[in-house]
């Protein structure tokens, strides 16, 4: 095989907690990370020249050396010593700095097709390594499903699915927010980085999610995400972004990750009567998604050739 076409998803933080900064300049967090369906396609073909070749349509990202796929590759390669080269081609649909992990859902994508395509056999204990090497978000996404993470995101835990799918609405408000950017808005103290989860603080963690996303519960503020304080101060639209979903109907709305995008769901509205209302508004960019199970998840990437997923 020298060729495949495989799905990257995108995901969303049930709960993100900043517990502070490391001596090693990242941040200390204690999160629940959410596979969504909403998807790009990223195209892997291997070639005979040793070069790493990029094409990518739709939004503006980064490109060539700079790009997060770029990057992915030639570490990989570096890393198992292959000779050959590889043509990527990307479709990109997922909005960009808007706390979606798109580009993360990339690079773990490139992780699993190059190390299939190039023969490479790293296992799976060692592609996490290469992972926390890219980016915090990007070992998750090896995994997928519902996953408690700490460290800096690195350190994982799955967690069993949460039972239905949930329907979500998302509203992209038309801009970018680096991570670095959110990060540096906060006030954050420092922390203890030798922190691991333990499974006390984990069963606390699923019962507090399970009771949040019960419908005959009325626990919305048990998810909470901490830069939504200094980014809404600093960023007027998302509060009038916040305003609209509600009004469209949304029960809870929270900020995606470290942002742009904000997530609204508990629709007291039908959603196409909801996603219509936001969308005559013109705010941003609305997408309408569910919840994405590990199983599903896996079976997206199987289904696609990858092996071993």
């Amino acid at each position: 095989m020298t060729r495949l076409a495989i799905p990257s998803f995108a995901k969303i933080n049930w709960i993100l907690k900043i517990l502070g900064k490391r001596r090693d300049c990242y941040h200390q967090i204690s999160t629940i990370y959410q596979t969504i369906d909403l998807k790009e396609e990223v195209v892997f073909e291997t070639t005979r020249s040793r070069t790493i070749q990029l094409e990518i349509k739709g939004r503006p990202v980064a490109r060539g050396k700079e790009n997060l796929l770029y990057r992915t590759a030639e570490l990989l390669r570096n890393s198992c010593g292959e000779q050959s080269g590889v043509r990527i081609s990307l479709n990109k649909r997922i909005p960009v700095g808007a706390g979606l992990g798109g580009g993360a859902g990339n690079a773990a994508m490139a992780l699993l097709a190059l190390n299939q395509l190039w023969q490479c056999r790293l296992d799976r204990e060692a592609l996490e390594g290469l992972a926390a090497q890219l980016g915090s978000d990007i070992p998750f996404f090896l995994m997928g499903g519902t996953v408690a993470a700490g460290g800096r995101g690195e350190q994982l835990v799955p967690l069993p699915d949460t039972g239905e799918m949930q329907t979500l609405i998302l509203l992209y408000p038309n801009f970018e927010l680096a991570s670095s950017d959110a990060y540096a808005l906060g006030r954050w103290d420092d922390c203890d980085e030798k922190a691991v989860l333990t499974r006390d603080n984990l069963d606390t963690t699923i019962q507090r999610l399970l009771r949040a996303l019960d419908p005959k519960e009325d626990s919305w503020p048990l998810l909470e995400n901490d830069f939504e304080d200094a980014l809404f101060t600093n960023y007027p639209i998302l509060v009038k972004a916040q305003s609209a979903l509600e009004k469209a109907g949304c029960k809870k709305v929270m900020l995606c990750g470290s942002g742009s995008t904000l997530l609204g769901f508990g629709s007291i509205r039908p959603v196409k009567e909801a996603v219509e209302k936001l969308s005559n508004q013109q705010i941003g960019e609305v997408f309408t998604c569910q919840t994405l199970s590990r199983d599903r998840y896996r079976n997206f990437l199987s289904n696609a050739g990858l092996k071993d997923v």
